[in-house]
């Protein structure tokens, strides 16, 4: 359900993670599994810090439906040398899908296979790496389509060498590294692969560019505002605006409930919001967190005060410090003692 404000939280987090360098720059877009991975079997599995970017959402069902899974028996080969240690005990991520033609389907899914063995970079030689990706792929598509999908490894690891060549500056305007990339990509990819890889991804790029040039506007009035960024985020495929939304939906719903509380609604006004926004078994889930927080922030208080009554009443310092930890030790377990320790400032 679309609310108020939404747009602007949109706009605000899609700036920051372009801002933040991330995949502009070639660094790390934490992104799911494509779903198509996992209709090809594999689990589900965190992406690891060192993934290079894809596309940011799963690829059209209707495309999936057209294409075909292709399992050849595979060749007996000599046995692999042990899994790096970051891949060992995982799930091999992506899929190689064939056309009905038996050619690669092109899309996010090759490129969570490739990213999945890149991510032990550093790890083994490049060359091993590449090995291991090209032994997956023939293990997952026959002819014509596996050496289609070796052809665009090769193509990708172009991709990569000359972003680290070109050395895209962190700092630069982010149109600026939008566009060299766009420039790069085809260049190494050629204009078919680069925006069927990559276009979904590039189109929300050049939206979080506008959207931050409207927020820069300071002619323009909030609601103004928020008119122009609904009208760029109507620009955006469908499962673009989907991911951006869920995206930021936890922090609107904060947003709401805040509102709430601010003009003094009742414990049941709450829970009523949340049963209508997110179901009754996670508002009860919520208004037991919330009973978890008041409960820690009364002992937590409870320990702020004692701990200034000692202060009043006690004027030698280490037998102050002394008496605070062990007021401390009878309040709190060792891991809560770390918690307040923090948010106090107190030494450690």
């Amino acid at each position: 359900m679309e609310r108020r404000g939404t747009t602007g939280l949109l706009a605000a987090m899609a700036l920051a993670a372009l801002v933040g360098v991330g995949w502009l720059a070639l660094g790390e877009r934490q992104r799911p599994v494509p779903s198509a991975a996992r209709s090809m079997g594999a689990a589900a599995r965190p992406v690891r810090k060192g993934a290079l970017p894809a596309l940011s959402v799963a690829p059209d069902p209707a495309r999936l439906q057209r294409a075909l899974s292709v399992t050849p028996v595979p060749a007996a080969r000599p046995e692999a040398a042990p899994a790096p240690a970051s891949l060992r005990g995982t799930e091999v991520d992506g899929a190689v899908l064939v056309d009905e033609r038996g050619d690669l389907v092109v899309g996010p899914e090759i490129l969570a296979l490739f990213d999945y063995f890149l991510s032990a970079a550093g790890e083994e030689p490049a060359a091993a790496i590449r090995a291991r990706i090209i032994a997956a792929i023939r293990e997952r598509a026959a002819e014509p389509a596996a050496d289609q999908a070796v052809a665009l490894l090769d193509r990708y690891l172009g991709y990569r060498e000359a972003v680290s060549a070109a050395d895209v500056e962190v700092a630069a305007d982010p149109a600026a590294r939008l566009a060299a990339l766009r420039e790069i990509r085809r260049e190494q990819l050629g204009e078919p692969a680069a925006t069927q890889l990559f276009g979904d991804e590039e189109r929300e790029g050049e939206a979080v560019v506008e959207e931050a040039r409207i927020l820069a506007d300071a002619t323009l009035s909030p609601e103004e505002r928020d008119a122009r960024i609904a009208e760029v985020e109507a620009t955006l495929p469908a499962a673009v605006r989907e991911a951006r939304a869920a995206a930021v939906r936890p922090l609107v719903e904060q947003a709401e409930e805040q509102a709430l509380r601010d003009r003094g609604a009742s414990d049941e006004e709450l829970h009523a919001h949340r049963v209508a926004a997110v179901g009754p078994e996670a508002a009860d889930r919520l208004a037991e967190l919330d009973r978890q927080r008041a409960a820690w922030q009364r002992r937590l208080d409870a320990f702020a005060s004692a701990r200034a009554a000692l202060a009043a009443t006690v004027s030698d310092p280490e037998e102050r410090r002394a008496a605070e930890e062990a007021l401390l030790a009878g309040a709190f377990t060792p891991e809560e003692r770390l918690r307040v320790r923090a948010i106090l400032g107190l030494p450690p």
